[in-house]
């Protein structure tokens, strides 16, 4: 398992966050998901196999959001 940091633009309430949570949820490969909604960052537990980081990216985007990657 890998742990990947997003930062997100565009998180200002509970209804982002479980969007965000909802659409990483969804992808196979995806063990856990922490929407840290002050820090604008959305911590993911993935196997980069099954859920490369693009991936994650992607779906983020697809559930209207900006995103890009940071290491964690």
């Amino acid at each position: 398992m890998k742990e990947t940091i997003l930062q997100v633009d565009g998180m200002s309430c509970p209804s982002c966050i479980r969007h965000i949570d909802s659409a990483l949820r969804a992808l196979d490969g995806v063990a856990k998901v922490e929407v840290r909604l002050r820090e604008g960052a959305v911590v993911v537990r993935h196997d980069p196999a099954s859920a490369p980081e693009e991936a994650l990216a992607e779906a983020v985007r697809e559930a209207g959001y900006d995103v890009r990657s940071r290491a964690a």
